[in-house]
């Protein structure tokens, strides 16, 4: 399918109000900063006076995450306004964009994604702040410039590398139009000694002779010598305490490091260079050293006041990328070895992609930061109530996983223009549909007002078929898929939702998809995808896409035809029936009842009602029926997604609502009253289980009307049907999951007085 927009960028790519986000964005990180977000006025540090917590925000693709990062840079770091500019010392990176655009691998040995992230934290950080002037990273560009600087003859990546990092780190100005851009040779080639053979100098020279400029350069002739010693100085002592922690000494056992001559000083930090160049622990090792770097000159510079001065702010996004996780695991590393009482002063608030929330519960085992702190947002309104729990690095970490938005939120978004009118169940339908996605919810809400302007009634049946307000045309479904999961994979995509499992989505795309994923099958490369994007748990997945927002609209897709690369909807959904009738011949027990669930599930889906019908009817009437598997059955095949065709909406619930029994018995005289129940309740619980369809009382009441008397002609299962009559009606309301308990089966029905 071709691509008939690109992907949604910058303002349209977020939502328009960070709806239930304040007590972080207004409470919690004015906090941490201590600087007002409104008004130049500072707070006093009293919350997180010793230690800071590494905020982290986790949540799937379209939850906000980049719209908050947006709203704090718009608040502390403004590009218009009476004060233009970082009003605290402030940097924000995109990992993944720093992932794509950096040159990292096994053939280049000056640069790491710690060296990438390290080099722009030390870049915009160093940007003037008005009224404060600017923070120095002394001892961290030393560092950096000497990792940079070696290059071996003829590797063309790492003198790249070299160039753009050398002139970042020097403040070289931006090249004009005329003049060539700065480049390592034209900033630290003068310092070079000559060679003997007066052509070539030698590479081992090039870390020393950055760093002999870049001392010559930073301070003045007076200051100059006492700072490079300072600055020696604490790298002697890091490797000294470094030595210590390996021997089992205390810190401060060896005593202080003995005096670097001047000549030397150059030399002793070129060190790092020939280490990092060594790769694995080695560099490792090296990075650790330029993170303690960083931080100690966050620590010591101009902007530590205790109280009377705001923190330094950096904003991370999408660190679950390998720089983000690189870089928060050497922050936290050198914060857990630091201890309290001797933090640095660097707020650092980070976004993370996580998807379905089981798949990464606090403290299972795939869970990056086991030790960390979880909180709610409304929870951290006045006080968070962190502090170090423990040990370990993950323990300075705060995750707020942002919540999906309330129906209230939604009802707002609807509101913006007065002249606009719609189905009253419009905000109902759209919060059941998105489950409170926020990109999602605010996507489908300007489409809803973008029509109601013009007069048209809007239907909910219908909110999954409305135009984007700007696409000419264009879907919006289709726009949402395209930022969520982008175009180049749709098809697949699509009919993949249909699949409960792996097995079924390979059956598929033996039939259909020829082509290869990712340089896998196209089942595999499909599972790899929507796993690494948060859009399901992993290679066991069931069903196939397990975040129900995504899996709608995939399913939508292919129900209308906009999907799937021209596949029948009714022949994939026989094809997959038949896949798991036969899964259901060779199986026995519980599997075997699965297996069946799901062929029922496809041939309802597939418009075959009665088939369905017969089958439950049948299923019913055993006398080793089991009322228990008999209701799992009915509310797995129950959520099947509806056929092509609008009257669905309109015969469905007529159906469950009785008004067509006439009809049934006309077509079938010899139906009996049980079956004509089972027909009714599957139709009721069908309609009701779609979430553009309004389940009203007389819906609900009538579920509990067909339970009630199901219970009464089942042979061993009166009291599980009869709870079943009670609880379903409740949950149908209240928009809830419809229980099924095994324990009811020893139950008896409670008569009167309250339930």
């Amino acid at each position: 399918m071709s691509d008939p927009a690109s992907p949604a960028t910058g303002a349209e790519g977020q939502i328009p109000e960070v709806y239930a986000r304040q007590p972080l964005l207004r409470q919690l990180v004015p906090r941490l900063v201590g600087l007002e977000r409104d008004h130049h006025r500072r707070r006093r540090h009293h919350e997180f006076a010793e230690d800071l917590p590494v905020v982290l925000l986790s949540g799937r693709h379209g939850t906000g995450k980049s719209a908050m990062l947006g709203d704090l840079q718009h608040a502390y770091a403004p590009d218009a306004g009476p004060w233009p500019g970082p009003r605290v010392p402030f940097a924000r990176i995109n990992c993944t964009e720093l992932q794509e655009r950096a040159r990292v691998g096994p053939e280049i040995s000056n640069n790491s994604y710690a060296v990438e992230l390290l080099v722009e934290l030390v870049t915009q950080l160093s940007r003037p702040v008005a009224g404060f002037g600017r923070l120095r990273f002394p001892r961290t560009t030393a560092g950096l410039l000497a990792v940079i600087s070696a290059r071996r003859p003829g590797n063309d990546d790492e003198l790249r590398v070299a160039d753009r990092h050398a002139a970042a780190l020097m403040g070289a100005p931006a090249p004009s139009e005329e003049g060539p851009p700065p480049t390592w040779d034209s900033l630290f080639r003068a310092a070079l000694p000559p060679s003997p053979d007066g052509v070539s100098p030698d590479p081992a020279g090039f870390p020393e002779a950055a760093l002999r400029t870049y001392l010559g350069r930073q301070y003045r002739w007076r200051s100059r010598r006492l700072a490079s010693r300072h600055l020696i100085r604490w790298y002697e002592s890091y490797r000294n305490e470094a030595d210590n922690r390996l021997r089992g000494m205390p810190p401060g056992a060896a005593g202080h490091p003995p005096q670097v001559p001047a000549a030397e000083r150059a030399q002793a930090v070129a060190r790092l260079c020939q280490e990092f160049h060594q790769g694995r622990g080695f560099r490792r090792g090296v990075e650790r050293m330029l993170m303690a770097a960083f931080l100690t000159d966050v620590r010591y510079g101009p902007f530590r006041r205790a109280n009377r001065a705001p923190r330094p702010l950096v904003l991370l996004d999408n660190v679950h990328t390998d720089p983000g996780r690189d870089f928060l695991e050497l922050l936290l590393e050198q914060r857990a070895l630091l201890g309290r009482g001797a933090q640095d002063q660097l707020v650092v608030i980070a976004t993370e992609l996580r998807g379905d929330d089981s798949s990464a519960a606090p403290g299972e085992e795939n869970d990056p930061y086991p030790e960390a702190a979880h909180r709610s947002l409304h929870e951290i309104g006045t006080n968070s109530w962190w502090t170090r729990s423990g040990t370990d690095p993950s323990a300075g970490v705060l995750v707020l996983p942002l919540p999906p938005l309330d129906t209230e939120h939604l009802e707002s978004m609807l509101k913006r223009d007065d002249r606009a009118s719609f189905d009253p169940y419009i905000a109902t339908a759209v919060h059941d549909l998105t489950r409170g996605h926020p990109m999602g919810a605010r996507r489908l809400c300007d489409a809803v007002v973008h029509k109601a302007r013009t007069g048209e009634w809007v239907a909910a049946e219908e909110l999954l078929d409305l135009t984007h307000p700007g696409g000419a045309g264009e879907s919006v479904i289709w726009r949402l898929l395209n930022t969520l999961v982008g175009s180049e994979n749709h098809d697949e995509l699509c009919l993949f939702s249909l699949a409960w499992d792996r097995e079924a989505a390979e059956e598929l795309a033996e039939r259909w998809v020829p082509r290869r994923i990712d340089g896998l099958a196209a089942a595999d490369g499909g599972a790899a995808l929507l796993e690494r994007e948060g859009w399901s748990r992993g290679p066991g997945s069931r069903p196939f896409i397990t975040d129900r927002f995504l899996r709608a609209l995939l399913v939508h897709q292919m129900r209308s035809g906009r999907g799937g690369s021209g596949v029948d909807w009714f022949g994939a959904h026989a094809l997959l029936a038949e896949h798991h009738r036969r899964r259901a011949e060779g199986r026995s027990g519980q599997a075997a009842r699965d297996e069946r669930c799901r062929f029922l599930w496809h041939r309802l889906a597939g418009g075959e009602a009665q088939e369905v019908v017969d089958v439950l009817h049948a299923d019913f009437l055993r006398e080793d029926g089991d009322a228990v598997d008999w209701l799992y059955t009915l509310r797995t095949v129950a959520h099947a997604p509806r056929p092509p065709g609008d009257v669905w909406f309109e015969q469905c619930q007529e159906v469950g609502k009785g008004r067509r029994d006439r009809l049934q018995l006309q077509a079938d005289p010899g139906v009996g009253l049980e079956k004509q129940a089972v027909n009714r309740l599957l139709h009721a619980l069908w309609y009701a289980a779609d979430e553009l369809a309004e389940a009203d009382r007389t819906l609900a009441d009538r579920i509990g009307q067909d339970l009630s008397f199901l219970s009464a002609q089942h042979l061993t299962g009166r009291a599980v049907l009869a709870q079943a009559a009670i609880r379903w009606p409740r949950a149908v309301r209240d928009g809830g999951d419809w229980p099924v308990e095994r324990r009811w089966q020893g139950d008896q029905p409670r008569t009167g007085g309250r339930r």
